[in-house]
């Protein structure tokens, strides 16, 4: 007991629950499902090591690794110009990237929301985009009722309880569009004309936003939404993604 009262004098009661929890209890790792000690609400290190990370230099275009001498890579200079201010990216669309991604997209695996969601919040406060409020990119509601959830969504909520950011559900998809995957750049972008739409013009009118999304390829989707939220008079859109396909 003498130990314990100086401890919670200089602690919270919140601290000293978490460590003393974490003396008995383990937690699984979301990815692998192996134990790590603690609640961490994170990867653990293995699979941390094996996610394809992005490395600096990044392109500001796609939020990739760039690979040339320009701001934006080799592959968003073959796109249209974007627009956005800046993109940031988790990490590349491969191996166990892919593998993860697929999971939380697909197979209901939404406990990867929130180590995602961590590691997203820390890339966006090194970054300094200061976003007014944080945009998911909408599902159109027939895929959202089948899927049983926007993974979009999903990883906002974490995002901000992680940096405090409010998150403001202004889009909607109202245009029910074929899967983008299979499509070439040019039949992508006539795919998505017309298929956003805001529901509150007020809220965007001069915002600095930070649109969300799982992955980008050919950024026709982001672009998409993001000429809507410049429609009602958004001042500056930033774009948050998981993985650069």
């Amino acid at each position: 007991m003498d130990t314990i009262i100086p401890f919670l004098r200089n602690n919270s009661f919140a601290d000293f629950a978490k460590r003393l929890v974490s003396e008995f209890v383990s937690f699984p790792c979301p990815a692998c499902l192996k134990n790590m000690p603690g609640d961490s609400s994170g990867f653990c290190s293995e699979c941390l090591d094996r996610l394809p990370l992005v490395k600096n230099p990044v392109c500001r275009g796609c939020g990739a690794e760039n690979d040339g001498i320009f701001e934006v890579c080799e592959k968003c200079l073959k796109e249209e110009k974007r627009k956005w201010r800046k993109a940031v990216a988790l990490m590349r669309m491969e191996d166990y990237g892919r593998e993860l991604i697929h999971r939380f997209k697909y197979k209901n695996d939404t406990a990867l929301a929130r180590p995602f969601g961590k590691i997203a919040a820390e890339l966006l406060r090194k970054s300094r985009i200061k976003p007014d409020f944080i945009v998911p990119v909408p599902l159109h509601w027939t895929r959202t009722f089948t899927r049983g959830y926007n993974q979009s969504r999903v990883l906002c909520q974490i995002v901000s309880g992680e940096t405090g950011i409010p998150v403001r559900t202004v889009l909607k998809r109202v245009k029910r569009t074929p899967k983008q995957a299979n499509l070439s750049g040019i039949q992508r972008r006539k795919n998505l004309e017309g298929a956003f739409s805001v529901t509150d013009g007020e809220i965007c009118r001069n915002g600095v936003i930070l649109l969300v999304d799982d992955v980008l390829t050919t950024g026709s989707t982001l672009t998409a939404a993001s000429s809507a939220l410049l429609e009602y008079g958004a001042k500056e859109i930033n774009i948050l993604i998981l993985a650069r396909g």
